[in-house]
């Protein structure tokens, strides 16, 4: 009986430590799997491209341009039209005066109405009005004020008014040519004191060369928004520095010479950094100003 029992005993020793045997090898190359992740893991993040500072690479450029001289007045100018204003009693109810905006903008139509008139609104086909209301006893610079209230209010956006006495004076906000104002009244008098015309080039005096003090931003990766900006030297030279490898988009404003009225524009260009301690020539960037 001893003999068995021992034997029984040996027998579920034996099993017992190999099973342990096996978990620790399983143990073990679970580890090292572990290990070779964590390290393959490492490399690869080692390895990845994160746009931004904290590098030791630099991206350098030129910015050069062409910059207009306005003296010899080809700069676009706004229209200024002056507008007399007779008393209320010479005014005809349903009289309307044509107002108009450069570049295919809004048009309008100035109507006058009685306060206890008949005449109805003349809903001119393709314009936007704008009713002054007067009364027979009112006198010119009392009705040439109800008339700067009324475009103020619906036109605010187009013009800025002036009043002098009787004269109302309307300037258009945008600049280039404009089809001039037109009285379709009796009293009511029109007068354009500045013709509107648009900017151009042609007969401009410009230079071209380094643009000089001028901004020049950068982005990093797929932002939105740029991160950092800096300023060009007297030759137009920039750079940015301390930058980690990755893609990075150089840029300035430039202005739009057939819409001097619009906002600019953005010349950009890539640049990729590929290798540590990197300098990057970006492309050139010509701007117009």
């Amino acid at each position: 009986m001893k003999k068995k029992m021992l034997s029984k005993y040996s027998l579920v020793t034996n099993t017992t430590i190999g099973e342990k045997s096996h978990y620790s090898k399983l143990m073990t190359s679970a580890l090292r799997s572990y290990s070779c992740f964590t390290l393959i893991l490492f490399m690869l993040l080692s390895c990845a491209k994160i746009e931004g500072p904290g590098g030791s690479s630099a991206i350098t450029g030129n910015l050069s341009g062409r910059s207009y001289s306005y003296s010899n007045g080809s700069n676009g100018e706004q229209e200024i039209t002056n507008i007399t204003i007779p008393n209320g009693n010479n005014i005809e109810d349903g009289e309307y005066v044509l107002l108009n905006t450069p570049n295919g903008g809004t048009l309008y139509y100035i109507w006058f109405k009685w306060d206890n008139g008949l005449a109805p609104n003349p809903n001119l086909s393709g314009r936007t009005p704008i009713q002054v209301s007067f009364s027979f006893t009112q006198n010119n610079t009392t009705v040439a004020q109800n008339m700067s209230n009324a475009i103020l209010d619906i036109a605010g956006e187009d013009f800025t008014v002036e009043v002098n006495n009787d004269i109302v004076i309307i300037s258009n906000i945008q600049s280039g040519e404009v089809t001039d104002a037109e009285e379709f009244t009796q009293n009511i008098t029109v007068d354009i004191s500045n013709q509107g015309n648009d900017y151009t080039t042609e007969g401009a005096t410009f230079t071209e060369g380094p643009i000089v003090d001028n901004r020049v931003y950068l982005i990093y990766g797929n932002d939105a928004f740029y991160s950092e900006d800096t300023r060009t030297d007297a030759e137009g030279n920039y750079q940015f520095r301390n930058l980690n490898r990755g893609n990075y988009t150089v840029f300035a404003y430039s202005i739009d010479t057939l819409h001097p009225d619009e906002e600019p524009y953005a010349v950009r260009h890539s640049v990729i950094i590929n290798e540590r301690k990197e300098v990057v020539q970006a492309p050139g960037i010509f701007i117009y100003q």
